[in-house]
């Protein structure tokens, strides 16, 4: 079939047929935790498997038989579809996840490639196209046409098997009629590509550098990179000459070169930096105008810019990668009460911050007055001052004895702490600077 036609399984009638035929879908054998290399290597495997990566005439394949138990078709064994209701992208994406180990809430993913966005966004695992660096074994997700008016817009998911500058590899389901190795350059830019969801659990994904800016107590800017695999600092910090010409309150990293920071004064800045290499050098701080009292600021990475002032939490969408007040919009008050001393984002529309008393608070925010909180460490973390998350589930927290610690959440999502790695020492001393941010949803 053709490109165009390489859709989600769309048709409500066309489901409820294959209810109804009472075909048992094969289940999942017994799995090691997946890892971003197992479910690479089912990838490479089903690519590599001439007895099944293709499709009989119309959408007759192997996997939508083993994932669905769609109508037998083609006249091979385990095999389901047939016709253009049984586009089977999705199925040869969650065939790999479950090969590869994934069990978690595997049963959300459905025959259509839009079960995947809406998997990772339930979850936490979701990432819009933009600074995100994709993880091997993530899902690609893409939306071809882009009709406002589709009930479900996602038409196409793949699986990420690595990146390597600005270009993506995947190998695919349904595509040219079989499974391919594909590749798309600028990818962070390319409109087709929506976005991308990581399943739940998958280790080994803690991988890659954390950007750090932050403030020091005379108005200059710093940056410092940590790997975060070993939690050893391996640049910076490098330290700006320049002053911000005001004192900064909070501080929120949009992206690699671009900063938001509140003042005293209640005024917020953006500052776009020039190069971080070498030296650190930022152009002259934007004014986008008064009326920010926030004590603390949070940006997800994904749009929304979370702000905290005298205990109530707003969100704002940011609409630009270097954004004017314009570009700053949607005002919205999700409620009262958040009294945290330190803040910062895990995901789309999660925040993590702690207490005075100690405690260690995940929230997902839905919209005004919607949001659910998990408590996972009723204590100890009071010693914290400043609290930053590249994503990923690594936290880093910084005390006033000017030292910074590394901690790793295998699932940041769960609302538990129990799996939230002890303290990685990045340095005992050193961290001199009164604000802190790195740059999110970078892992």
């Amino acid at each position: 079939m053709t490109r165009t036609t390489l859709r989600r399984f769309t048709t409500t009638i066309a489901a409820l047929a294959i209810a109804l035929t009472g075909v048992a879908v094969s289940q999942a054998p017994a799995q090691a935790a997946p890892t971003t290399s197992s479910i690479v290597s089912i990838a490479q495997r089903e690519l590599n498997d001439g007895s099944r990566n293709y499709e009989v005439g119309t959408n007759c394949s192997y996997y939508g038989g083993q994932m669905f138990g769609w109508p037998a078709c083609g006249g091979k064994a385990g095999w389901g579809g047939g016709g253009t209701a049984y586009a089977w992208c999705a199925a040869f994406a969650k065939y790999v996840w479950r090969e590869g180990g994934v069990t978690s809430y595997l049963g959300e993913i459905t025959g259509m490639a839009q079960s995947f966005k809406t998997y990772g966004q339930k979850h936490g695992t979701w990432h819009a196209r933009g600074s995100y660096v994709p993880q091997p074994g993530d899902a690609v997700v893409f939306d071809w046409d882009r009709n406002p008016s589709d009930a479900y817009p996602i038409d196409h998911v793949g699986i990420v098997t690595s990146v390597s500058g600005g270009t993506l590899y995947t190998i695919e389901g349904n595509t040219g009629d079989a499974v391919m190795a594909r590749s798309y350059s600028s990818f962070s830019s390319n409109p087709d590509i929506i976005g991308f969801t990581r399943a739940v659990g998958v280790s080994g994904g803690v991988d890659g550098s954390a950007s750090i800016y932050g403030t020091t107590d005379d108005g200059r800017l710093t940056y410092t990179v940590v790997d975060v695999a070993t939690g050893q600092r391996t640049h910076g910090a490098k330290v700006s000459t320049a002053t911000l010409g005001f004192t900064p309150k909070a501080m929120a990293t949009l992206n690699f070169n671009t900063i938001l920071i509140t003042s005293t004064e209640g005024r917020l800045y953006r500052v776009d930096v020039v190069t971080n290499n070498l030296e650190l050098v930022f152009n002259t701080p934007v004014d986008l105008g008064g009326g920010w009292t926030h004590d603390l600021l949070a940006y997800d990475g994904n749009g929304n810019l979370f702000g905290i002032a005298d205990g109530t939490l707003r969100r704002y969408d940011i609409t630009a990668t270097k954004p004017a007040a314009a570009n700053i919009t949607n005002n919205t008050v999700i409620d009262n009460g958040f009294t945290l001393k330190t803040l910062t984002s895990t995901g789309a529309d999660w925040i993590l911050g702690t207490t005075s008393g100690g405690a260690l608070i995940s929230y997902h925010i839905n919209g005004a007055g919607d949001w659910t909180s998990s408590t996972l460490r009723s204590s100890t973390w009071q010693v914290f001052d400043a609290l930053l998350s590249p994503g990923a589930g690594v936290y880093f927290a910084h005390k006033d004895t000017d030292s910074l610690f590394r901690y790793v959440d295998t699932n940041p999502y769960d609302g538990s702490g129990s799996d939230i790695s002890g303290a990685t020492t990045v340095d005992a001393s050193g961290w001199t600077q009164v604000l802190l941010s790195a740059q999110p949803d970078a892992l």
